[in-house]
C-alpha cells in the first residue's frame, strides 16, 4: 500500500490487515493511524504528520530470515566515554522507519513484533511525540534507534526485549522506564539526555552479549539502576546530574564495569541496607575514581547528617590518592594513616601518644636516670619525664634534671624521635583538613 504524501483528513483505520509488502506512509499526513494486529514486511514512514495518535500495537512487522547483527559500543576515547558515530537517514535499512516523524498524540508498540535483519528494529532518530511512546511488551529483534527524539510525557518499555536502545540526546517530560522485565542484549544509550522526572531500570536485565548502559551526561531529578542482576556490560554515568540515585548491591557492575567520574548527586540510596564500607566497595568497582568521585560521596553522607561516614569516605580517599605517589610519598602516607587516619582517626593519635607514654614510664620507672651535675634537684617522677621527652613543644624540667646513660640514653632517643613524628604528622594532617574547609 502506497500512502506517501498523501493529505488524509480522515482517520486511517487497518485494523488486523496482512500486507505482502510494505506499508508506505512516508511524508503523509493524517489525522490518526490505527494498524493494531496487523502485519507487514515493513512500515516506512519518514516525516510523517499524524494529529492524533499512531497505534501500531500487536503488529508484526518483518518477517527476518537470519537473526539481526548485534549493536555494540566501540571502545572508549581517551576520557573513557563511549562515542558512537551518527547513523545516516539514508541508507538504514529498519523494520519500522519514522525518522523525523511528528505524532501530536500518542506513538504505542504494546505486544508489536519488530523482526528484521538490520541492527536498527526501529530507526527514528529526531521523532517528536507529543504524548507519550508506549512500548510495553515490545518484541525486537534489533535496537530502537530513538536519536535526538522529542518526548512531551514518558518513553515505556516494561516488558520489552531488545537488541539495544540508542536514545542518545532525548528530551523527555515525564520518564524514562525501562522496567519491570525489560531486557537488552546489547547497549541502551542515553548520553547526554535530558529527562524531567525519572529514569529507571528497576528489575531490567541487561544481558550477553553486550548489555550495558551508557548513561553519560544524563540529567535526571531521579535515577534507579537496581538491575535484576548484574549489567554484562558497564555502566557509565559519567558526568551526570542526578537529584537521587538508587541501586541495589545485588546489581552492582562488576569490578572494572562501573564509571561515577564526574557523577554529582544529591542523595544515593538503595533498595537493601548499605553501610559506608559497602559503599566504598561499590566504588572501588571504578578503578580509575578520583578524588572528586570520593568527595561526591562524602558530601551524600555530609548532607545526610552522617559526619563520621563522610570521615571514613574522606579516609579512603586519603589512601587512594597515596597509591599514585612515588616511594617516599607512600611511605610517609602510610605513617600519617598508622598513626592518626590522615586526620580523620584523631583518637588515634591519643592512643599513640598514652602509649608511648606508658611504655616510657614504665621502663623509666625500672630504670631511673642519674641526675645531672650542677642543675636544679628535681623529684623523680617517670611519667613527667617520658612527656618531657615525647611532647617537642613541652618542657616540664624533667629532661634537663636527669641524665641517661647507655640502653636507657637509646631509649630517650627513640621517644624523642617518635614525639617529633607524631607532632609532624598530626601538624600535616591538621593543616590539609584546614586547607581543606
Amino acid at each position: 500500500m502506497d500512502l506517501h504524501q498523501a493529505r488524509l483528513d480522515v482517520h486511517l483505520a487497518l485494523v488486523n490487515c496482512v500486507f505482502d509488502g510494505e506499508l508506505l506512509l512516508a511524508g503523509a499526513s493524517v489525522e490518526s493511524v490505527d494498524l493494531t494486529g496487523s502485519s507487514a514486511a515493513g512500515l516506512r514512514a519518514d516525516r510523517i504528520q499524524v494529529r492524533g495518535d499512531m497505534l501500531l500495537n500487536a503488529m508484526r512487522i518483518g518477517d527476518a530470515t537470519s537473526p539481526a547483527p548485534q549493536v555494540a559500543d566501540p571502545g572508549p576515547d581517551g576520557d573513557r566515554a563511549f562515542v558512537t558515530r551518527r547513523v545516516p537517514d539514508e541508507g538504514t535499512t529498519a523494520s519500522l522507519r519514522l525518522v523525523g516523524a511528528r505524532i501530536d498524540g500518542l506513538l504505542s508498540l504494546e505486544g508489536s513484533i519488530l523482526d528484521g535483519t538490520g541492527p536498527w528494529a526501529l530507526f527514528a532518530p529526531r521523532i517528536t511525540i507529543g504524548d507519550s511512546l508506549q512500548a510495553s511488551g515490545l518484541t525486537a529483534s534489533g535496537g530502537l534507534y530513538l536519536r535526538e527524539a522529542r518526548v512531551g510525557q514518558s518513553m515505556l518499555f516494561d516488558r520489552a526485549t531488545v537488541g539495544a536502545v540508542d536514545a542518545t540526546g532525548v528530551s523527555c517530560t515525564v520518564g524514562f522506564y525501562a522496567d519491570w522485565g525489560f531486557t537488552c542484549h546489547g547497549p541502551v544509550r542515553l548520553r547526554g539526555a535530558e529527562v524531567g522526572r525519572v529514569v529507571t531500570f528497576h528489575d531490567a536485565t541487561l544481558a550477553a552479549p553486550a548489555g550495558a548502559a551508557v548513561l553519560t551526561r544524563l540529567r535526571t531529578p531521579r535515577l534507579r539502576v537496581d538491575f535484576r542482576t548484574t549489567p554484562a556490560g558497564q555502566l557509565s554515568v559519567r558526568d551526570g546530574r542526578i537529584g537521587s540515585y538508587v541501586d541495589s548491591p545485588s546489581s552492582w557492575p562488576a569490578s572494572g564495569s562501573l564509571d561515577v567520574e564526574g557523577l554529582v548527586y544529591e542523595r544515593l540510596g538503595s533498595t537493601e541496607p548499605v553501610g559506608v564500607k559497602e559503599r566504598l566497595e561499590w566504588l572501588s568497582r571504578d578503578a580509575a575514581a578520583g578524588a572528586g568521585s570520593f568527595e561526591q560521596l562524602a558530601s551524600s553522607y555530609q548532607r545526610a547528617g552522617q559526619e563520621r561516614f563522610a570521615r571514613t569516605v574522606r579516609h579512603a580517599r586519603e589512601r587512594r590518592l597515596r597509591r599514585e605517589e612515588r616511594l617516599p610519598g607512600r611511605v610517609w602516607g602510610r605513617i600519617q594513616d598508622v598513626l592518626f587516619g590522615y586526620g580523620y582517626a584523631p583518637g588515634r593519635a591519643l592512643l599513640w601518644l598514652l602509649l608511648l607514654v606508658g611504655v616510657g614510664s614504665a621502663w623509666f620507672f625500672a630504670h631511673p636516670p642519674r641526675p645531672t651535675s650542677g642543675g636544679a634537684r628535681r623529684v623523680w617522677d617517670p611519667v613527667l619525664y617520658a612527656l618531657d621527652l615525647i611532647i617537642p613543644v613541652a618542657n616540664l624540667g624533667q629532661r634537663s634534671a636527669w641524665e641517661p646513660t647507655g640502653l636507657d640514653k637509646v631509649i630517650a632517643v627513640l621517644l624523642i624521635l617518635a614525639g617529633w613524628l607524631l607532632a609532624t604528622a598530626v601538624v600535616a594532617g591538621a593543616h590539609r583538613a584546614i586547607s581543606r574547609n
